[in-house]
C-alpha cells in the first residue's frame, strides 16, 4: 500500500503512534510476503501428530518463542486450507497478534470464563482448548448471523461452549461478578489490519467513527470488569492503533473502577510490541497503562490490556 492510500489525517496520527520501522511496513508491506501463522489443536490430535502430518507434507513450520502451539510459515492460507488435517480441525490459521490476545487471558481447566464479543470463535476456540473443554466457558455476541459462524468454528475445532446471542455492554446487569476470567476482544476501527491488504478499513475510517467505537468499548470494558469475580483476570483488546479506543478506554475505566481495578503486565514477552501510550494530545494518563502493549506491524496491527479485579479493594 503507497503512502498516498492511506487517509491524510489517518496517517498523521500513525506519525505519531508508530515507529519509524512499523510505520513504513504499515505503509508499504506486501501482504502476500508475510509469513502465514497456525494454531495447533490439541482438542482434535495432539500437537506433535499434527506438526509431523504437515512437515511430511513438505510445510515449512518455525516456532514461535512465546507460544507452544503457534508456527509460521511462508505457506499461503489457501494452500494451508486444502490440506486434510485443516478440514479436520487439528490446526485453526489465525493471526499471531490474535493468538497472544486469548494466550494472555491464561484461562485454566474447571475455571468460569466469558468471552464478551465472540464472534467469530478465533479466541473462544483457543480458551477452550487451554481449558481442555472443562469448566464453563461462555460466549456473547451480539450479532445473530456471526453466532452462526462462531458455532460452526467451535464444531469443527471440537471446542465447547455456551452460546448466546446478547449484548455484551448489557451482560453483567445479570451475571455480576460470576466468571474468573473475562476476554473483550472488542469491536474497533481496524487500523491495525490495513496493512495486511483490509482496504475497506481505510476506506471506511473516520475519526467520528472512531469516537462511536470507544463509547461502546467503555460500555463493553465496564460490563467485562462488573462480571469479573474479586480477584479475577480480564484482557481487552483490540486490533487498532486509535488511543481513543486503547489507552483512553482503559483511562475511563480506571477512573469509574478506582481502586477497585489494576492493569497488570503481560504474562509473556511479544516481539514488535511496546508499551501503551502514557501521553496522547498533551493529555497525561496513570502511568500503569504502560503495562499495556501495542504491537505494531510486520504483525497484524493490535492492542493488549491485562487487568486485575483486586480482592480487598482500597476505595
Amino acid at each position: 500500500m503507497s503512502q498516498r492510500a492511506i487517509q491524510p489525517l489517518l496517517l498523521e496520527r500513525w506519525e505519531k503512534i508508530l515507529p519509524k520501522e512499523s510505520l513504513a511496513c504499515a505503509l508499504d508491506a506486501n501482504p502476500s510476503a508475510l509469513p502465514t501463522s497456525i494454531r495447533l489443536n490439541p482438542l482434535r490430535a495432539p500437537p506433535s501428530e499434527t506438526l509431523a502430518q504437515l512437515r511430511a507434507s513438505g510445510i515449512a513450520l518455525d516456532t514461535v518463542d512465546w507460544c507452544d502451539v503457534a508456527y509460521k510459515t511462508p505457506t499461503t492460507p489457501r494452500e494451508m486450507q486444502s490440506h486434510p488435517t485443516h478440514a479436520q480441525g487439528c490446526f485453526y490459521i489465525q493471526s499471531l497478534s490474535s493468538i497472544a490476545a486469548s494466550l494472555a487471558l491464561h484461562p485454566q481447566p474447571g475455571e468460569s470464563v466469558l468471552d464478551l464479543c465472540a464472534a467469530p470463535g478465533s479466541k473462544t476456540s483457543h480458551l477452550a482448548a487451554m481449558m481442555k473443554n472443562s469448566g464453563h466457558l461462555v460466549a456473547v455476541d451480539a450479532s445473530r448471523p456471526r453466532q452462526y459462524k462462531l458455532r460452526e468454528v467451535l464444531r469443527i475445532l471440537g471446542a465447547t461452549a455456551e452460546c448466546i446471542c446478547a449484548h455484551g455492554e448489557r451482560w453483567a446487569r445479570g451475571h455480576p461478578a460470576m466468571f474468573d476470567r473475562v476476554l473483550v476482544d472488542a469491536p474497533c476501527s481496524g487500523e491495525g489490519r490495513i496493512h495486511l491488504g483490509d482496504f475497506a478499513a481505510n476506506e471506511d475510517w473516520t475519526l467520528g467513527k472512531v469516537r462511536r467505537l470507544a463509547s461502546l468499548q467503555k460500555a463493553l470494558l465496564h460490563s467485562a470488569i462488573d462480571a469479573l469475580r474479586p480477584g479475577g483476570t480480564l484482557v481487552y483488546s483490540t486490533c487498532t492503533f486509535a488511543p481513543e479506543e486503547n489507552e483512553l478506554v482503559l483511562a475511563r475505566a480506571l477512573e469509574r473502577y478506582a481502586g477497585r481495578i489494576e492493569i497488570i503486565p503481560l504474562p509473556f514477552d511479544l516481539p514488535h510490541a511496546q508499551p501503551a501510550l502514557t501521553e496522547w494530545n498533551q493529555k497525561q494518563l496513570d502511568s500503569s497503562i504502560a503495562n499495556a502493549r501495542r504491537i505494531f506491524p510486520p504483525l497484524e496491527g493490535f492492542f493488549i490490556a491485562r487487568l486485575r479485579k483486586l480482592v480487598n479493594p482500597t476505595l
